[in-house]
């Protein structure tokens, strides 16, 4: 287990909803009540945007759910770098301090009025909704949808934005066929881990590359025989040996600038260059040389993707499926303690952590 990084705690009476933390404000004539009615959970906020120690653990009491709304005992929160944008202000929020965190699971310990359709005990999962990274939370039940008992709360925390970003890419981004030649950038990623795998079940031939002989090892332990460092070997030459000269049907790239520019030399003309993640920076895309060649660039987003937007789950079936079938191997994620979001940011971001990463409150 990783230490635990401090993190200065705050203590307050808060109302968790799904976008945003908003301040209760109770009168003298009900507050013994509400006190002896509430949940203490534990939270990390953005204090404001700037590297992972701006995380901030703090303690607060949350109140009863309102009508429509359930309180979730949050068991496993998937980690995403989306998160990071957000908390280093790519994506900045409309105040500070500010919630993080997209997607979990867990049990619901308590209904509020008028909700039918779940229960106290239901193993619920959620995506898409601000705010999870939690003990506890209140949500509305419009955006929550119920657990298979045959999937854990940790293997839902791992696949489910993962997942459906790989769904977006193969269905919509460029859609892969038999026999195509694929490239992916940090294929032992999170993403890049559930992407390769489900390119390879579709009939495509993945070539992938990492940053270091030990992701190297791993996506070779995996099945995978086209795999490229990045640190100690020619990109350009190593494709173009694995392709025969030929060159890819198509580039996903979650890595950015410094990966972006040299991919689209090994791309086919006609082919597809998909860009759906830039940490190491925005690249300068050359709409010319697209058009000259004929390459066809995709930058979708995950934010408006229909199945993303839909939060009853609509698309988990066929995402859970993949892990049934053995298509996504259920591998160990990296697992921390909540306290512990600040160490999970910086081994995220440099680049120690391969495949899922896992908040646990009960660790």
């Amino acid at each position: 287990m990783r230490e635990v990084l401090p993190c200065g705690e705050v203590t307050t009476i808060t109302r968790l909803s799904s976008l945003a933390l908003h301040p209760v404000h109770i009168s003298n004539s009900n507050k013994v009540n509400s006190m002896n009615n509430s949940k203490q959970s534990g939270i990390v906020l953005i204090e404001q945007p700037g590297a992972p120690d701006v995380l901030k653990y703090q303690n607060i009491t949350l109140q009863q759910p309102g009508p429509d709304e359930v309180l979730i005992a949050q068991k496993a929160i998937g980690v995403n770098f989306l998160d990071v944008f957000f908390r280093n202000g790519t994506f900045p929020a409309s105040q500070y301090p500010a919630p993080i965190g997209f997607e979990a699971s867990g049990i619901i310990e308590e209904v509020g009025t008028g909700v039918k359709d779940f229960t106290v005990g239901d193993r619920v999962a959620y995506y898409a909704s601000v705010g999870a990274y939690a003990e506890r939370r209140i949500i509305n039940t419009n955006e929550i949808f119920k657990l298979p008992e045959d999937i854990s709360f940790e293997q839902a925390a791992a696949v489910m934005i993962k997942g459906l970003t790989a769904h977006m890419l193969i269905k919509q981004s460029h859609k892969v066929k038999p026999g195509e030649v694929v490239l992916i950038h940090a294929m032992t990623g999170g993403v890049g881990t559930l992407l390769s795998q489900w390119v390879r079940a579709l009939g495509a031939t993945v070539i992938g590359t990492v940053g270091s002989a030990v992701k190297k090892e791993l996506a070779l332990r995996r099945g995978f025989n086209q795999v490229i460092d990045l640190g100690s070997e020619d990109f350009i030459g190593a494709v173009n040996q694995y392709t025969g000269g030929k060159g890819v049907d198509v580039v996903y790239d979650g890595t950015g600038k410094a990966t972006f520019e040299k991919s689209l030399t090994v791309v086919k003309d006609g082919g597809s260059a998909v860009l759906y993640g830039w940490p190491s920076g925005m690249p300068d895309v050359d709409e010319d040389l697209l058009m000259q060649r004929k390459i066809k660039f995709a930058h979708d987003a995950l934010n408006d993707y229909p199945l993303y937007q839909d939060k009853s789950g609509k698309g988990m079936p066929e995402i859970f499926s993949l892990l049934r079938n053995g298509i996504f191997e259920r591998e160990q994620s990296f697992i921390y303690s909540l306290r512990q979001a600040i160490a999970a940011h910086a081994d995220m971001e440099s680049r120690k952590t391969t495949g899922s990463i896992i908040l646990k409150p009960e660790l």
